[in-house]
């Protein structure tokens, strides 16, 4: 088994890690943003252990911004956890859906946007999530064009289904397509009807 790579943190921050791990603790619980660095760079040896779904998708839960890792990496994370896993630790991806395919949305901010991961069943969440994410990751840019995209997917596809703030499906689309939102419609204060 290859060694941690504990990049960025202290000898001691690095016992605690491993000691963590040892004892099975919530490494997002125990030590915040600091945790998604850290199993990006120990993934497959977390995956190894049989520990890296619990880690990732608390990890994940608790992190709204994945630009700094990359979409190749963050599938990569997403790819070397067991599916079956994830489901087991989240919402059941069928539950309430009679379909075989379901429509998804996702909002997007910034100057390029990337395929991403999460996705959810609102188009209005996606809108609300354009235009968060302009305000809050994007304050300093000049280019903050927000967008929604929308795309259909087959059930199978989906690698899990969370519901933290709201329904969210986490799937790479093969294909997706900008929808037309009126500027007006890009606010926090969007009402639910």
């Amino acid at each position: 088994m290859s060694e941690w790579d504990f990049t960025g943190l202290s000898d001691d921050e690095g016992m605690a890690v491993r000691q963590a791990i040892e004892v099975g603790d919530d490494l997002q619980w125990r030590f915040g943003e600091r945790s998604l660095g850290f199993i990006v760079r120990n993934y497959m040896k977390l995956a190894e252990m049989g520990r890296l779904e619990a880690y990732w998708l608390s990890t994940y839960l608790h992190n709204s911004h994945f630009e700094h890792i990359g979409f190749g990496k963050l599938k990569a994370v997403f790819d070397a956890c067991d599916r079956t896993k994830l489901q087991e630790l989240s919402v059941p991806v069928r539950n309430g859906i009679s379909t075989e395919r379901i429509s998804l949305f996702r909002g997007c901010a910034g100057p390029a946007h990337t395929r991403g991961m999460s996705w959810t069943t609102s188009l209005d969440k996606a809108i609300y999530y354009a235009e968060w994410h302009r305000i809050w990751h994007l304050e300093h840019e000049q280019s903050g064009e927000v967008a929604v995209y929308a795309t259909t997917v087959f059930l199978s596809e989906v690698y899990c289904r969370l519901d933290h703030n709201e329904d969210e499906f986490l799937v790479v689309p093969e294909n997706m397509w900008r929808i037309e939102v009126p500027a007006s419609e890009f606010r926090l204060d969007r009402r639910r009807h």
